[in-house]
């Protein structure tokens, strides 16, 4: 059982030493020897686990795009509508500035043409539990009747995705939770919110 632990284990440092070396340097300034020197580990062991540097860059984007906060992040019995698509917002701006796989991934995101490998598509399935989100809202009469989901849930995200761009650029994403808020009261009123207080 542990044999069988320890190399996942240590693909798991290997991975995290990646994210913390892409987030920082970005992947031209990052090499296989400075990943491994923060993993503690060899250049072998590295490349043991992945052939090359846009392996791990792959890897990395995959899991931070497939899982919370940009996937199906919130128990459906427990938040709907509305109130579901504003704590979406606040989980995901939570994570660029507290995750470093996921400040990683955005930054790989970014330097796609860097990387010898083909990116998977970020954003999809966020944009798709948003839109789903919103036509819930408007069957619950949270939103202006008419809007098209589709639509306002790919401005949503990349609304968000330039407010937490210029919040780095800036401030480093020190000021994100605040930027956050502030957009959340222009688009509320953009959506016909009923009550955009309640969410505020």
């Amino acid at each position: 059982m542990v044999s069988n632990a320890r190399p996942a284990e240590i693909r798991e440092r290997i991975l995290m030493a990646a994210a913390i070396e892409f987030a920082d340097r970005g992947y031209a300034g990052t090499s296989i020897a400075l990943i491994a020197e923060r993993a503690t580990t060899g250049k072998g062991q590295v490349q043991y686990h992945f052939n090359a540097k846009s392996e791990m860059a792959v890897a990395l984007v995959r899991e931070a795009f497939s899982r919370a906060p940009f996937a199906n992040l919130l128990d459906a019995d427990s938040v709907h509508g509305l109130e579901a698509v504003v704590a979406s917002i606040r989980s995901v701006g939570g994570a660029f500035r507290d995750d470093v796989q996921v400040r990683a991934a955005v930054r790989l995101m970014r330097e796609y043409h860097l990387i010898p490998a083909t990116l998977p598509t970020p954003y999809l399935g966020w944009i798709a539990r948003i839109g789903a989100l919103l036509r819930e809202a408007e069957a619950a009469g949270e939103v202006r009747q008419g809007i098209d989901s589709e639509v306002e849930a790919w401005h949503l995200v990349s609304y968000f995705y330039g407010v937490q761009e210029v919040s780095n650029r800036l401030a480093g994403r020190d000021d994100l939770a605040e930027r956050i808020e502030e957009m959340l009261v222009r688009a509320l009123a953009t959506l016909g919110a009923t009550t955009p207080e309640r969410y505020l």
